[in-house]
């Protein structure tokens, strides 16, 4: 009995010194692979992460099976901190989106970007600035000089997201003070400005592609650093002289405590998924910037993107210092 207890005892030792070292990388990926999804089905996060999935399996570039689960709640909380748990294991993926930034900025979680791998930043998720088609702005200097001379309404998703954000930038980088209208979604957004409520949205460009193809908006400036590949012809800030650049992560992490060669790994991987045709189709049908970045750029993006993000949200009110 004694020498079955003590079997067992170092076979649990055994088992948990596994979990707790990382997997050398020689014969990797040799297990199943688990896609935690930290949002339901359907949204932004949801379809980013499954078309990344889909390319993977379709092009057979992870050659064991893999799991997609979708974890919800807390605005990612949950599923970002199901992950950043894992640490050391090394077949589990899951996707950034702003709520990567933004949740451990105005809420008490056990986690920040801090505490993941950084492989891939895919995607830029940025803003627009957009009018009506009858607007009387018929660019960003026209809005500015409106603004200076009597008082402008901006509108955008929530009181403390990108959408603040970026109109708060746009705001200092241009001089100009508005009213700021939080309003719950993007069609509710596209209401307000259609029916002459508010003067401009800043919108995500899926939010708004159907009306900018239609005509019955148009779109004045991109918050990114580069264009978006969806639109165009449509200037970012920066290129019309307003010197701030604002976008979120479309990108995917890992938990903390891996062996190097595996990121190294995943980024190899990821560079074939953005090289494929249904992932560009995803960046034009989503609005999306494709302008990707690795390892070590993507953590200080991630790093930047979080600082610059609080100090928003601190100089707005949304969060005390």
């Amino acid at each position: 009995m004694i020498m079955h207890r003590t079997f067992t005892l170092l076979a649990a030792m055994a088992a948990v010194s596994a979990v707790a070292l990382p997997v050398a990388a020689d014969d990797y990926p040799s297990e199943r692979l688990t896609y935690t999804i930290a949002f339901g089905p359907g949204g932004g996060n949801d379809r980013m992460s499954r078309t990344v999935v889909d390319v993977l399996r379709q092009y057979d570039l992870y050659p064991n099976d893999i799991v997609v689960e979708n974890r919800e709640g807390g605005s990612g909380a949950v599923g970002f901190s199901y992950v950043s748990g894992k640490a050391g294991d090394p077949y589990r993926l899951t996707s950034t989106s702003g709520n990567f930034i933004g949740t451990p900025l105005v809420a008490d979680t056990d986690w920040t970007y801090a505490d993941f791998t950084p492989v891939g930043l895919l995607a830029s998720d940025a803003m627009l600035l957009v009018v009506r088609s009858d607007s009387e702005f018929g660019d960003v200097d026209a809005f500015v000089e409106a603004a200076k001379a009597g008082r402008v309404t901006i509108a955008g998703s929530g009181s403390a997201g990108p959408e603040r954000v970026t109109a708060a930038l746009f705001a200092r980088a241009a001089g100009i003070e508005f009213e700021y209208v939080p309003i719950g979604s993007g069609g509710e957004l596209v209401t307000a400005l259609t029916s002459g409520s508010v003067d401009a949205v800043v919108a995500n460009p899926s939010e708004v592609g159907g009306q900018l193809d239609a005509g019955t908006l148009k779109a004045l400036a991109f918050s990114d650093s580069a264009r978006s590949t969806n639109n165009p012809d449509v200037p970012t800030f920066k290129e019309l002289g307003y010197d701030f650049s604002f976008s979120l992560p479309r990108g995917v992490v890992m938990p903390s405590g891996l062996d190097p060669a595996v990121q190294e790994w995943w980024i190899a991987t990821l560079k074939k998924v953005i090289e494929a045709p249904e992932w560009q189709e995803y960046l034009v049908k989503n609005g999306m910037s494709g302008n990707p970045i690795w390892g070590d750029e993507f953590a200080a993006y991630l790093e930047d993107t979080s600082k610059q993000y609080r100090a928003t949200l601190v100089e707005i009110g949304a969060i005390k210092e």
